[in-house]
């Protein structure tokens, strides 16, 4: 019996998919909630994708609008399951519990897959880097009305320098091995709203991740979204627990951990833009980035003061845009 096979038997409760190994099988997976307005145009965006292996899990997080009657349009071709409603988090882990392929990823009820080749694109690049664990591309912010607003490319991060960043933006579009879903468990139950960069990091952690330089995903900006003030305290300490957690990780260089404070001051100030406009959790943040390193936390009020003075100006046109 192969390694593959035993491992699927272990971590599947569904039938072994044999494909071809040209194609090894990639499992998407959508949790959804109440989100069938927005729905469609992302269940196209993965049906319409020009890779040949694909298996599509919807799971409803006990929607109570038209989902239902949605899926049911698409019941041919894409595995419809509800569940009451458990959360993002445990929906999630759900699906990486019973998809079959050997790569996964999971794609959002309101975040569309950018391009029909997205698929392909991750699977050559997981190939061309058997020893990569995960592969995440560039991604676009949209509208409700899909219109592209804003551009997101990303470095190709390792740990240390998403420690030294502290401003990381892997999100949407992440392709990941099963292997590596088996080896650094599930996502954490207590992390609510920042799954993805928590399991990012985890990810880092634990070995190579692989950035692909092409815009492949999409995070859309829209009115039901939660906005930043009502996530609040719990984000930012999220967010703040981040660097908390991996910045003593072993596989770190000593020059990290000569910067530690510094570095700390750094996240905490970084948590301020998470917690929102709470000023509670922004005295809260400030004060411990002080303790951390005075000269950082004041040289990051400095520039978000510079920051919110520019603002206005940022709206202006530049020259060469001012028409007549």
């Amino acid at each position: 019996m192969t390694e593959a096979k035993i491992t699927e038997e272990i971590f599947s409760t569904v039938p072994a998919f044999v494909s071809a190994p040209a194609h090894p099988l990639v499992t998407i997976i959508t949790p959804t909630y109440n989100r069938a307005d927005m729905l469609a145009e992302t269940i196209e965006s993965v049906l319409n994708q020009d890779y040949p292996a694909i298996e599509y899990i919807v799971l409803d997080d006990g929607s109570k609008d038209d989902t239902a009657q949605l899926m049911a349009r698409f019941s041919d071709k894409v595995t419809y399951l509800y569940h009451d409603n458990i959360g993002e988090t445990a929906t999630v882990n759900k699906g990486f519990s019973i998809a079959k392929g050997e790569i996964v990823c999971v794609v959002n009820s309101d975040d569309p897959l950018f391009t029909k080749d997205a698929v392909s694109v991750a699977v050559q690049c997981l190939a061309d880097n058997p020893d990569a664990l995960m592969a995440y591309p560039d991604w676009v912010s949209i509208d409700e009305s899909g219109k592209v607003i804003h551009e997101e490319v990303l470095p190709q991060y390792t740990l240390e320098n998403m420690i030294e960043s502290a401003r990381v933006s892997v999100g949407p579009g992440m392709f990941i091995r099963k292997s590596c879903i088996e080896k650094i468990g599930l996502r954490d139950s207590n992390v609510r709203y920042v799954g993805d960069l928590d399991y990012s990091f985890r990810m880092a952690a634990a070995g190579k991740i692989v950035h692909m330089p092409r815009f492949l995903a999409t995070h859309r900006v829209h009115s039901g979204a939660q906005s930043s003030a009502s996530k609040g305290r719990q984000m930012a300490a999220e967010v703040a627990s981040l660097g908390e957690r991996f910045i003593d990780h072993p596989s770190l260089p000593e020059r990290i951990k000569k910067n530690r404070n510094r570095l700390m001051a750094k996240w905490y100030f970084i948590a301020i833009y998470f917690g929102g406009p709470n000023v509670r959790v922004g005295v809260e943040y400030l004060t411990k980035a002080a303790k951390c390193s005075p000269e950082m936390a004041l040289r990051m009020s400095a520039l978000l003061v510079l920051r919110n003075i520019l603002k206005p100006f940022r709206k202006l046109p530049a020259n060469n845009e001012v028409k007549s």
